[in-house]
C-alpha cells in the first residue's frame, strides 16, 4: 500500500517573550483592559530602584534588572474586597516569613494574566506552573514567591479570608491541585479580569456589596472545584445563606408579615447569625425589604395609573399608607402621587 505523504507548513518559531516595558507595551495593555480612555483612573507608576521600594501590598518586588525596572498598577479598595490591574517587568514577587510575621495579612489573592509566558508559584514546599488564562490562588498567610521571566499583566481580587467562611481551608491548604482550565475556572478567570478592569482601572462608582459578594461566590466555587472531597458542599457557607436571604426578599417582600425574622426561620439561623451576614454591607435587612417594596410599588404606580395609592401600598407589602408614603419619599424625593403625576405627565 502506498504511503500517504502529508505536506506540513514550515515551522514558525514563536516570537520571543517581551522583557522591556515600553510605552507601546503599556498602551497595548491599557487597550486590552477595555476601559474607555476618558473614564480611566490614574495609575501608579514604579520606576527603577525607587519604584521597587515603593511597591507595597505586603510583598517584596525582586526584579531581574533593578535599574530598568518598570511597572504600572491600578488598584482600588472596594467595600468588601480590593481589585487591581498591573503590568510589570520580569520579576519575582515575594512574601517572606518576616513579612508574614510582622505584617500579617489574611487575604486570598486571585489573579489571572493574559500575556504569553509562565508564572511559577512556590508556596508551602510546592511549585505550581501557570500560563495565560489560568486562575492563580495565593493565600497571604504563608510565605510565597511568584516569578515571571517576561513582562506580566496580573489582574485580580484581594479577598479577606474571613469572607470565605469554612472554605478558608481550601485557600490555605498545602496541597492544592493545579486548576486545569475547567469550564468553571475559565468563566471565573474571564469574569475576574473584567471585574478588576472595571473596578480598578475605570474611574467609576464602586460596585454594590452584592456584586462583590457574587464575585466572591464565583471564586469560592472555583476553589471548591479543586477539592478532592466528593462530599464537599458549598451550601453550608455564609455566602450561600446571604444569597438565599436576598432571594427570599425578592420573592416574599410583598407579604406584610415578612420580616428579617421570617428569613432567619426559613434559613434555620438565629437572628445574630443572620445579621452577621449583612454587617459589612451598606444596607440592613430591614432596609433591603423596604426598598424592595418601594420598587414594587413604583412599578405598580406606572403600570396601573388608576389604581388607588392604598391598594398599591397593600399590594407592595406595606402595613400602612403612611409608611408607604414616607418610604417612597425618602427614596424618590417626592410622594407616590406626585411621582406618578410627574412621570405620566
Amino acid at each position: 500500500m502506498p504511503q500517504t505523504v502529508r505536506a506540513f507548513a514550515p515551522h514558525r518559531e514563536a516570537a520571543p517573550l517581551s522583557t522591556q516595558l515600553t510605552p507601546r507595551a503599556v498602551a497595548a495593555w491599557e487597550a486590552r483592559l477595555g476601559v474607555d480612555r476618558q473614564r480611566m483612573a490614574r495609575p501608579t507608576h514604579f520606576v527603577g530602584p525607587l519604584g521597587v521600594q515603593e511597591w507595597r501590598g505586603g510583598t517584596v518586588m525582586v526584579p531581574r534588572d533593578v535599574e530598568n525596572f518598570r511597572a504600572v498598577r491600578y488598584d482600588r479598595e472596594l467595600s468588601l474586597t480590593g481589585s487591581f490591574c498591573a503590568l510589570h517587568s520580569p520579576a519575582r514577587i515575594e512574601r517572606t516569613a518576616t513579612l508574614v510575621e510582622h505584617e500579617p495579612r489574611e487575604t486570598l489573592l486571585v489573579t489571572v494574566t493574559s500575556l504569553r509566558g509562565r508564572t511559577v508559584l512556590r508556596q508551602n514546599g510546592q511549585e505550581y506552573d501557570y500560563s495565560a488564562g489560568d486562575l492563580v490562588f495565593v493565600a497571604t498567610t504563608s510565605p510565597f514567591a511568584q516569578a515571571t521571566a517576561a513582562i506580566s499583566d496580573p489582574a485580580g481580587l484581594v479577598i479577606p479570608l474571613t469572607m470565605l467562611g469554612k472554605h478558608r481551608a481550601l485557600a490555605e491548604r498545602q496541597r492544592r491541585p493545579i486548576n486545569k482550565r475547567s469550564a468553571l475556572s475559565r468563566a471565573a478567570a474571564g469574569f475576574i479580569r473584567r471585574f478588576a478592569a472595571d473596578t480598578a482601572a475605570a474611574d467609576m462608582p464602586l460596585p454594590s456589596s452584592d456584586t462583590e459578594l457574587a464575585a466572591v461566590d464565583l471564586v469560592t466555587a472555583a476553589l471548591a472545584e479543586l477539592t478532592v472531597d466528593d462530599g464537599y458542599r458549598l451550601q453550608d457557607d455564609a455566602l450561600f445563606n446571604h444569597q438565599s436571604a436576598l432571594d427570599l426578599i425578592s420573592r416574599h417582600h410583598r407579604d406584610p408579615e415578612f420580616t428579617p425574622d421570617s428569613i432567619a426561620a426559613e434559613l434555620h439561623l438565629s437572628r445574630r447569625q443572620l445579621y452577621r451576614l449583612f454587617e459589612n454591607t451598606d444596607q440592613s435587612l430591614a432596609t433591603r425589604i423596604a426598598d424592595a417594596r418601594v420598587e414594587t410599588a413604583r412599578e405598580m404606580l406606572l403600570a396601573n395609573p388608576w389604581l388607588p395609592i392604598g391598594n398599591i401600598s397593600a399590594a407592595a407589602g406595606f402595613r400602612s399608607v403612611a409608611t408607604f408614603r414616607n418610604r417612597f419619599k425618602a427614596s424618590h424625593g417626592v410622594g407616590p402621587v406626585e411621582y406618578r403625576q410627574r412621570v405620566m405627565g
